[in-house]
């Protein structure tokens, strides 16, 4: 039997990522998709990276001053890119209210995606962003 509350795991989860929502990931026939709220870091705290078929977003910020008192706040996450994203058109981008958004379009079936590692720089978007409900 539910009570409707979240479990204490799943609250201190999101408590100790500083992450207000769920991430959500869309992939549908032209691109991929990865929506995550990182409101609490700014562009120089995030790093986003593509390893052969994977992307590795990295946050971590030094201990600062909230509400509550002081708190530092770090987290990875790491998705596994379809065969099919061209990984030499990837993007993400941070909205005004701290949705990043990574995005990666697809090629058609037989071509082959480049792979390897490489940086994706974040962008600063002026205006506030929120992912798509499911």
């Amino acid at each position: 039997m539910s009570s409707g509350l979240p479990t204490a795991s799943k609250a201190l989860g999101k408590f100790n990522l500083g992450l207000l929502s769920e991430p959500r990931v869309r992939s549908d026939r032209d691109k991929f998709v990865i929506f995550l709220d990182v409101k609490h870091f700014s562009p120089e705290d995030l790093t986003v990276k593509v390893q052969d078929d994977f992307v590795e977003i990295h946050g971590k910020h030094n201990e600062r001053q909230d509400d509550h008192g002081y708190i530092s706040r770090e987290f990875h996450r790491r998705y596994r890119l379809p065969s099919n994203v061209d990984q030499s058109a990837l993007s993400c981008s941070l909205s005004a209210d701290g949705m990043l958004t990574f995005c990666g379009p697809k090629i058609q079936t037989g071509l082959d995606a480049t792979h390897g590692e490489r940086a994706i720089p974040v962008s600063r978007e002026e205006k506030p962003t929120s992912a798509p409900s499911s």
